[in-house]
């Protein structure tokens, strides 16, 4: 097993890295966390909420990634906290973000798949404004248009259409004159770059009217189609993959699993588009060729002898798959090597400003992807690379330098958290608990053990399977509904999931306990199958 690129999916890696649970319990010891939470509290500490999408704990060097650094982000760790077992509980953009925005799963907040959200719903914006803060929301909204953003919920948002556009980015505003909307654009410049300078603009507006702020900064990076920053293009286009190794996993041959990742369509091999995903041609006009047991690669050309988007002579499927690979990652980790900058501008920022002390700052991601394990890209499954979020955290008057978590965290206890921070209760629509505690470093001993997620969409573009589920802190239970399928891992022993051990006799006992469970999980958070048979755009 390639111990590097998943020791964070078991919590050994971080552990390798920082100073760990030691460190972070005489932080906690004698009730100073109770203490300090209570002056976090009274001091109305700012929050700023980093989310980036698609972007894999695995490609986080904090986590322990091989293929790439981050250091910016690795700040977050060194000087805060790192969680090892952060879980989405519908690994899909929209869905994710309405579960963070609302503190309601999938089935409570109406958001099952890419449908919008409903305005009359109030989201964690407006509960922090109520509690006295300046809220702002920037960037990636992707519940909706603009129409279902509230504005009561706001003193401030600029929202991406749809997915927001890497270069000359603009986002739609509150109408003046007599308009619901307005759209402001920034010409010649770069989204990650342009958010950055944006999220200060307001936490400057927030500074001026006295309050504090409340802030989500919502970065389009590194989404697919992956169109990296000048100042990254060429960098990152010049590596190979002795630079970027391949996950040991990429020619997963499925023995022993469940139909779903049988006949799913987001592989490597077979739907990443040569021209607007792996831009081919292109890549091969700037000079470049490609290396592959033993045999070099060049482009294909057309009668006229331009490069084409197409797949270079002579090559087998293990050579496309590698080729895939590579040209995915050069651009995904050249986006992500913007963000990284930008969350470095962020944390340079507040400490010149005085803001360092009394800010909390939290990275993460709407939800993990795959990067070309098990031959994959995108997300949608419960497996360990999509239902793991990032989530990095640091604030002084509270968080514990260099410390590890490894609770069992969801991210529909986001709002919560932030409102018990900002000194509110949790409203009793919200389904997520507040983990303020647990980032003080003293998790309360009855934390939940467990997370419950799941997918909605059976077949759409990507060809997935419908399924719920549970994950434990060492096994996993997982059921298509659509298809009649289980499958069950035991993650101590298996933690790449390559045996499903669903039918194995000796584990007949653990399966049927982690059905129980399941179920007591379904009737806890009132999941009635309501959404069960929605479409990827329609319910």
């Amino acid at each position: 097993m390639d111990t590097s690129r998943r020791d964070f999916l078991v919590g050994a890696g971080a552990a390798a890295l920082f100073t760990g649970m030691g460190g972070l319990n005489a932080f906690a010891a004698g009730g100073r966390s109770a203490e300090l939470l209570k002056a976090a509290r009274e001091k109305k500490i700012n929050i700023l909420y980093i989310m980036t999408d698609d972007h894999a704990a695995h490609a986080i060097s904090a986590y322990g990634s091989r293929i790439n650094k981050t250091p910016n982000i690795d700040r977050l760790a060194d000087e805060g906290m790192i969680f090892s077992d952060v879980m989405c509980t519908n690994p899909i953009c929209g869905p994710s973000r309405a579960c963070i925005l609302t503190g309601r799963y999938s089935h409570k907040n109406g958001v099952p798949s890419f449908v919008p959200i409903s305005p009359e719903i109030k989201t964690v914006g407006g509960y922090m404004r109520d509690a006295g803060y300046y809220t702002g929301f920037l960037g990636k909204w992707h519940v909706g248009g603009p129409g279902t953003v509230r504005d009561s919920d706001w003193d401030k948002w600029m929202v991406y259409e749809n997915q927001g556009s890497y270069f000359d980015p603009y986002f739609f505003v509150p109408g003046k004159n007599g308009k619901r909307f307005d759209r402001i654009t920034y010409k010649g410049e770069y989204a990650t770059e342009n958010l950055t300078k944006v999220t200060i603009e307001t936490i400057e507006e927030a500074r001026a009217a006295g309050k504090p702020f409340f802030v989500m900064m919502h970065h389009k990076a590194p989404h697919r189609n992956w169109l990296p920053s000048p100042k990254y293009h060429h960098k990152f286009r010049a590596l190979t993959l002795k630079d970027i190794p391949m996950p040991d996993t990429i020619f997963d041959k499925y023995d022993g699993r469940a139909t779903p990742i049988k006949t799913t369509a987001m592989t490597l091999l077979n739907h990443m588009r040569p021209g607007p995903d792996l831009k081919l041609a292109e890549f091969f006009s700037e000079g470049h060729t490609f290396e592959f047991e033993g045999k070099t690669y060049t482009g294909r050309k057309n009668a006229s002898g331009k490069f084409v988007n197409d797949w270079p002579e002579g090559m087998d499927d293990r050579a496309r798959t590698a080729l895939s690979y590579l040209r995915y990652m050069q651009d995904y980790l050249a986006c992500v090597q913007s963000v990284d900058d930008s969350v470095g501008d962020m944390l340079d920022y507040l400490k010149k400003n005085g803001m360092e002390e009394n800010t909390l700052v939290v990275y993460t991601s709407d939800q993990g992807f795959f990067l070309g394990d098990h031959g994959l890209y995108d997300k949608r499954f419960i497996m360990e690379e999509t239902l793991k979020m990032p989530f990095l955290a640091k604030c002084p008057a509270f968080v514990p330098a260099k410390s590890v978590n490894r609770d069992i965290v969801t991210n529909a206890d986001f709002a919560p958290t932030f409102i018990d921070l900002a000194g509110g209760a949790k409203p009793d629509c919200m389904q997520g608990d507040s983990f303020l505690r647990n980032l003080a470093g003293d998790t309360p001993v009855d934390w939940k053990d467990a997370c419950y997620a799941r997918y909605y969409v059976e077949g759409g573009e990507h060809q997935t399977a419908a399924w719920y589920g549970i994950r434990t802190k060492t096994e996993k239970l997982v059921f298509y509904y659509k298809r009649g399928e289980w499958e069950y891992f035991d993650m101590e022993n298996d933690p790449e999931e390559l045996h499903n051990l669903y039918g194995d006799p000796t584990k007949a006992d653990r399966v049927e306990h982690l059905k129980k469970r399941l179920e007591d999980l379904r009737a806890q958070l009132q999941d009635d199958d309501k959404y069960a048979d929605c479409h990827e755009y329609s319910l």
